[in-house]
């Protein structure tokens, strides 16, 4: 990791993943039985503003140089829906202008998780079939129906120096807390204490 700028201090992936394997939580963002996410989400709005970002040297597959880097937009609650937006953006001044990678050329994952880190609960997206820790096969069906922007992780291409936008729907945090920590993509580093907005009011 390069630098990292902005309020929100970058914290390295796998120290968050320890955190959240242990809590017990994530099933949080499950599907219920009739296999409807929980609650209603609303239409994803662009953020443009930046709570905080971090730049790393780009993962995974070694012909694709340069930089990525990461910027979490925003992290609210409406009633019983959190909503996280971020941007990823790849610059590889040696590839070619047209050139792009995907997250699995990265050794990227799609499944977003926010912690919780004061009341030891990790959450993960709503999803519509299976749920997060009923075995391999409903956590995989999980996966594949993520409320989020970005589910396939073999076509969904990063631009050479393209900005590509994503959200993701995940439970409203137990307890209201005023922080949290989030990881908008697997593999890549992500943010501790960051700020949440509640929109309905409440803090």
């Amino acid at each position: 990791m390069r630098n990292t700028s902005g309020g929100v201090v970058a914290l390295v992936v796998a120290g968050m993943l320890a955190l959240s394997g242990c809590t017990g939580d994530a099933a949080d963002g499950e599907a219920t039985g009739d296999g409807r996410a929980g609650v209603p989400v609303g239409t994803a709005r662009t953020a443009t503003g930046s709570m905080a970002e971090t730049t790393s040297d780009t993962p995974g597959d070694a012909e694709a140089g340069g930089t990525v880097t990461l910027v979490l937009r925003s992290v609210e609650v409406s009633q019983q829906t959190m909503t996280v937006r971020w941007a990823t953006r790849w610059d590889d001044d040696e590839a070619e202008p047209d050139s792009a990678v995907s997250y699995y050329d990265l050794g990227l994952g799609a499944a977003a998780t926010v912690i919780d880190a004061t009341n030891l609960k990790a959450y993960r997206p709503f999803c519509t079939e299976g749920a997060w820790q009923e075995g391999a096969a409903e956590a995989g069906a999980c996966k594949a129906s993520m409320l989020t922007s970005v589910r396939d992780e073999v076509f969904t291409k990063f631009p050479n120096h393209g900005t590509v936008e994503g959200w993701a729907a995940f439970p409203a945090p137990e307890g209201k807390p005023a922080t949290v920590d989030v990881i908008p993509v697997e593999g890549l580093a992500g943010f501790t204490q960051a700020e949440v907005t509640y929109l309905d009011g409440d803090s």
